[in-house]
């Protein structure tokens, strides 16, 4: 047997394009195999080769004596914090987008794209994932998924209900001097730059608390503790303080670090199970702490 994920080239393509195309076959033998009850698809045999994939579907070829093209080489791995039958929490890398962005380099993955094709290489077949909440390309760590409807709508109540605490880890230009700051102000989208946001009274009400942790030269590490989730919140609050994370160059940040370093590091939720606190936390990523240590910040021994 030959075992082919669905990526999101082949996602929105008959079954018969995409077996062809997955194993070098031609539609014809492809059907042929179909008919015989040789291609199977999410571990249910394959009969109606007009339907459409989508990614992370899972389709098994029984046929030995054909020549078949191998299966895809693993398209990587994201490090899982927490799976069960309700969630899947992972630690987002940095560069890549939560969703597909509007354009895309060849064979470019997103978050939720590649949990499907781990999920689906492991279980072997397709499973559901919904996409619940976003972190910016720049912005890594934890990063939460729901595994059924019903646990996106459990995830959603707690989201609405400030049950929800985020903390992130931030390396910003500047010093948002001492102790903890409230940081209370609307954030809207910028009219003139696009894909930008800002502080503007047109805006969404926003708040987050910003904590210095350590200050070296022209640089802090700072904690911030988002109390309200809206799109790039928290880069645009520590801009407002005149501390933009450092390399975030859309938000005024320097250029001087080798990559804007901007981490989710905590977050604490219900389990939507049965509301027990859960909480997750992704590790600082390496480049970042070697940078924060360079730089006379500290090895991030915090709570």
């Amino acid at each position: 047997m030959t075992r082919y994920l669905v990526t999101p080239e082949w996602a929105g393509e008959r079954l018969d394009q995409a077996l062809a195309a997955l194993s070098g076959l031609s539609r014809r033998r492809a059907r042929a195999l179909a008919t015989e009850g040789r291609v199977w698809l999410n571990q249910s045999s394959a009969r109606i080769l007009s339907r459409q994939v989508e990614v992370g579907d899972v389709v098994d070829v029984i046929a030995a004596a054909e020549d078949l093209a191998g299966p895809q080489k693993p398209p990587g791995s994201l490090r899982v914090l927490l799976a069960d039958a309700w969630l899947l929490a992972v630690d987002k890398p940095y560069g890549m987008a939560s969703q597909p962005p509007a354009r895309r380099s060849p064979g470019e993955l997103t978050v939720h794209e590649l949990a499907l094709l781990q999920l689906a290489a492991r279980e072997g077949h397709r499973q559901e994932l919904l996409l619940f909440h976003r972190l910016d390309r720049l912005t890594t760590g934890v990063l939460v998924l729901a595994r059924t409807h019903d646990a996106a709508r459990a995830l959603a109540a707690a989201w609405e209900g400030n049950q929800v605490h985020k903390r992130y880890l931030a390396v910003v230009d500047g010093d948002p001097g001492p102790g903890e700051r409230l940081v209370d102000a609307p954030v809207g989208r910028d009219l003139v730059v696009p894909g930008r946001f800002r502080v503007t009274g047109r805006g969404k009400p926003a708040a987050s608390r910003v904590r210095r942790l350590a200050i070296a030269g022209a640089f802090s590490l700072v904690e911030v503790r988002p109390l309200t989730g809206r799109t790039h919140q928290v880069r645009v609050h520590l801009a407002h303080l005149g501390t933009p994370v450092a390399g975030d160059t859309l938000y005024g940040g320097s250029d001087t670090l080798p990559r804007p370093f901007l981490h989710a590091w905590r977050l604490a939720l219900p389990h939507p199970r049965d509301g027990v606190a859960v909480e997750l936390k992704a590790p600082v990523p390496e480049d970042m702490a070697g940078t924060a240590l360079g730089l006379g910040l500290g090895t991030f021994g915090i709570d």
